[in-house]
């Protein structure tokens, strides 16, 4: 629908087409509809009865209250219109014009300003908007004729009179002496700023200049005088300590002596005549008493079982000679490794799986000898079919060599002799050395966190095969080829920990070390390995908290279950679950408030 805009024929205001009725002028554009909208009657008709009134003025209509007329300005309410006169008679708000002379400097003085301050009339200063009216002006406020200054009636003045002094220019000085300058008071009574007690001057006191900065100020007294201090005694002479003698040459020779003897007896004491020494399994030298004879203990460096062999008793043989005399029998093999796992890999079985291989395996028993390494497989089957059987079998191959029989008589299941010559061509396939590749991906196919070495293939074997360790069997491994066989240097390019490694932390309760053993994947699924929680390691800062002042503070609750959502002591964060191992009994302890470090115990 389109709209057009038209204007009145008669007053010219601008009208929609559809309009009827002009609404300014009255004037009917459209005769048939117009009665209709007259008789319409208005929604808002009457709504206002009562609320207005007419101007008295112009007539216009105007909220009933209003002040004034908002067409004409004129006053609706009489008692507001006759305020409104009133001030407007009294002349207050009149402004009085008054002529002053013109001065010609270009700098105005104290008596261009006195002169211009004498022509102007009071009548000027008593309407100004700042000055105080007594009340006989009934103007705003009163204020008492009298200000009090103090106590005594005699310093008492009167505003009024005394205004015009008040009110001098900022710059004004008075020329006149400090004797006959005087204040006017209401009682005519005059005094003067002489009579005003003078305070009393101290009599100036001469300092003696500093001669350096070592010197201190004079002591003074409580009216600033300085106080003589008697000179310092002087201080008695001192002798100085009589120097003490150099000992002579006799004297050193008898203190080392002592030295050398107290030594001597305390290394006796700690080796003394009921001791013996043996050696662990592992070979680590071991120092033991009499009364231990028959007991088994652990070796506190590798931890290996030992047994301390009973005293042997010297007995007659039939021929009449001692046993202690009869030859002693001894082994081929010198060192042996038994329950190793012994897998025949096969190309189109093979499965590039984490742990595919792990049970896929043989039970052999390995031993080293000067001239080859043995690797014999004791009961067919796959590993652990009959763990009850092979402790006789692996006896009597031990007693095989014992009465010095060779490799070709014995009788196993199966067995493999590898000369010192092809040792050199055992290699590591799992985990993968430094510089060369998976043969396997890189996927533990032998066992997670396990250690694989690969044979060297001989003319009659049909597939690879490999022999797998856990870490406490490839140390094993390591040293039989080093100490027997002469291999040096094999597994140090794979990261495999050869010796245990410990880091050395800071408890942040105590301050004391904290044991940390590195690589500890390999521990844990090694069951020769009996770990310890030595500390706690923080998930978001990384602080570390010893298992010792965990307790002792009940960190993460008594049995430290709740520790993985306690708020850490010093982020305010999850403090989480990240516990630090070290091997049970370990003994190599750190000094306490040592720094982070390493150490290594074999």
């Amino acid at each position: 629908m389109k709209m057009q805009i038209v204007s009145c024929p008669h007053c010219g205001t601008i009208l929609f087409d559809d309009t009827s009725e002009c609404h300014g002028c009255g004037h009917v554009l459209d005769h048939q509809s117009a009665p209709a909208i007259k008789a319409r009657p208005l929604p808002i008709k009457g709504l206002g009865d009562g609320d207005m009134e007419a101007c008295v003025n112009c007539g216009e209509m105007c909220r009933t209250g209003l002040v004034r007329c908002w067409n004409c300005s004129a006053f609706l309410r009489p008692e507001i219109e006759a305020s409104y006169r009133k001030m407007r008679e009294s002349g207050r708000y009149e402004v009085e014009h008054v002529e002053l002379p013109i001065i010609d400097a270009t700098h105005v003085t104290e008596e261009d300003s006195l002169r211009r301050r004498v022509s102007t009339p009071d009548s000027f200063l008593a309407s100004h908007p700042y000055a105080v009216h007594d009340s006989a002006g009934g103007d705003d406020f009163e204020l008492s004729g009298q200000l009090q200054l103090g106590d005594d009636d005699d310093e008492t003045f009167d505003l009024n009179e005394d205004l015009l002094l008040l009110e001098q220019p900022a710059d004004y000085v008075e020329q006149s002496e400090p004797e006959t300058f005087q204040l006017q008071a209401s009682s005519e009574e005059t005094f003067s700023l002489q009579e005003l007690p003078a305070l009393e001057e101290l009599p100036a006191v001469e300092e003696p200049p500093v001669q350096n900065e070592l010197v201190e100020p004079p002591v003074r007294d409580e009216a600033g005088y300085a106080i003589a201090e008697a000179p310092p005694a002087e201080p008695a002479a001192v002798e100085p300590p009589p120097a003490p003698e150099p000992p002579r040459e006799d004297e050193l020779l008898k203190i080392a002596a002592d030295e050398e003897q107290d030594i001597q007896r305390v290394r006796k004491s700690l080796r003394s005549k009921d001791t013996f020494v043996i050696f662990c399994p592992q070979g680590c030298r071991i120092r033991v008493k009499e009364r231990h004879r028959g007991m088994s203990g652990k070796c506190p460096r590798c931890q290996s079982e030992f047994v301390v062999p009973r005293k042997p008793l010297a007995k007659k043989t039939e021929y009449g000679m001692d046993a202690s005399a009869a030859p002693v029998l001894s082994s081929r093999y010198k060192k042996w490794i038994t329950d190793l796992r012994l897998h025949t890999v096969e190309p189109l079985k093979l499965r590039i799986k984490a742990d595919s291989l792990l049970n896929e395996c043989q039970a052999v028993d390995v031993g080293f000898s000067d001239g080859d390494v043995l690797i014999a497989t004791l009961l067919a089957g796959k590993f652990g079919a009959n763990p009850k059987k092979i402790p006789p079998l692996r006896q009597a191959m031990l007693d095989h060599f014992l009465n010095q029989g060779t490799v070709e008589t014995l009788t196993v299941a199966a067995k493999k002799v590898y000369p010192t010559e092809l040792l050199a061509m055992f290699t590591l396939a799992q985990p993968t050395p430094a510089g060369t590749e998976s043969l396997f991906a890189d996927i533990p196919v032998f066992g997670t966190n396990r250690i694989a070495v690969r044979i060297p293939k001989m003319a009659d074997d049909t597939h690879a095969r490999y022999l797998s360790f856990c870490l406490s069997e490839f140390r094993s491994f390591v040293e039989g080829l080093l100490t027997i066989c002469g291999i040096e240097g094999f597994g140090d390019n794979a990261g495999i920990p050869l010796t245990d490694s410990y880091a050395k932390r800071k408890c942040h309760f105590s301050e004391a070390a904290v044991l940390e053993l590195a690589q500890i994947n390999y521990y844990e699924k090694d069951p020769a390995y009996k770990l310890e929680v030595s500390g706690w390691r923080c998930a978001a800062c990384g602080i570390v908290i010893s298992e010792a002042a965990r307790l002792e503070k009940k960190f993460g609750g008594a049995n430290g279950k709740a520790i993985a959502k306690t708020k850490c002591p010093k982020c305010t964060q999850k403090f989480g679950s990240l516990p630090l191992y070290q091997l049970a009994g370990a003994t190599e302890a750190p000094a306490a408030g040592g720094g982070e470090s390493e150490t290594t115990a074999s």
